[in-house]
């Protein structure tokens, strides 16, 4: 079950302002525009296949203005959508590919499936010394532990130039997800050098986010981190590490700078996905034209 479907990212939506729907296909999120009898709607990685019907009823009651809907690559019919008024959009929200690593092996032969590269980085950090700290979130009593990993993950933001929010809107992600995440920290010495956050639910296991100072780096701590989630999602006995997001080379102009971090990932090798191309259905003709003219602006 991709994370978008999962309880806790239910209750982080609703946090930041979002009402859940909850239908037989997954749930549904409907963001009301302020001062304006309207809303937008989103559903993302639903169950297939799709109850359309429930789609327009939810729809009409909400007055939206589209439903952008971002398919699951499972038993995925698009001519289902085009027979319900949807059509491939050029607008996505989440990653459009991603990485499955399976669980399912031992730890010697899943060690086996990294490329030469990946195994070698880990040996080299291992090499280190480094003081690797797992967390339980859920046993934590306030976010301190969490603050420490923002601070990693906002100076990953200034080395690689890229957004995240601040930390009121993590903090809510932190809330909603704590009793189903994990922190994994590598200090060299008493130094804080790196960090991954992990989410787990069910079967499977999602890299939510990742932290690194130029220290970090130079250690390699992030390939050894990511070893050891390997080695405690297999403890939790989950299936499938779900690596939340690649570069997609359908969409080449789109997240030209994930590149880098996907070539990372690439290294623990698991089945590339491809999601299905997001679908999205007009309620408003007014809607309908700013659609249309959004298709040349520049990306």
């Amino acid at each position: 079950m991709d994370l978008r479907q999962w309880p806790q990212y239910g209750n982080f939506l609703s946090l930041i302002g979002w009402k859940v729907e909850k239908t037989k296909f997954g749930l549904v999120f409907i963001h009301k525009i302020p001062l304006l009898n309207c809303s937008v709607i989103k559903i993302q990685r639903p169950k297939n296949p799709i109850d359309f019907k429930k789609i327009d009823e939810i729809a009409k009651s909400y007055h939206a203005l589209f439903i952008i809907i971002e398919p699951s690559h499972k038993n995925f019919q698009v001519e289902k959508f085009n027979e319900s008024g949807f059509v491939t959009s050029h607008l996505t929200l989440a990653h459009t590919s991603t990485i499955y690593v399976d669980l399912n092996l031992s730890e010697k032969n899943l060690w086996k499936t990294f490329s030469e590269n990946a195994r070698r980085n880990i040996r080299k950090s291992q090499a280190n010394n480094l003081k690797i700290k797992i967390i339980d979130l859920s046993k934590e009593s306030d976010d301190q532990e969490f603050k420490k990993f923002f601070s990693l993950l906002k100076n990953l933001t200034e080395m690689k130039k890229f957004y995240v929010p601040g930390y009121d809107e993590y903090y809510k992600k932190f809330l909603s997800f704590k009793n189903n995440s994990f922190l994994f920290f590598a200090y060299q010495d008493t130094e804080l050098i790196a960090g991954i956050w992990i989410g787990y639910y069910r079967k499977t296991t999602v890299y939510m986010q990742t932290g690194i100072t130029k220290t970090g780096y130079e250690k390699l701590a992030n390939y050894l981190l990511v070893w050891e989630a390997f080695k405690k999602a297999k403890r939790l006995k989950v299936k499938t590490f779900d690596f939340e997001g690649i570069f997609d080379p359908r969409l080449p102009h789109e997240h030209k700078s994930w590149k880098s971090f996907s070539e990372f990932k690439k290294r623990f090798h698991g089945e590339i996905i491809e999601y299905p191309l997001s679908q999205i259905k007009i309620y408003n003709p007014f809607f309908k034209l700013i659609y249309f003219l959004s298709k040349f602006l520049p990306v």
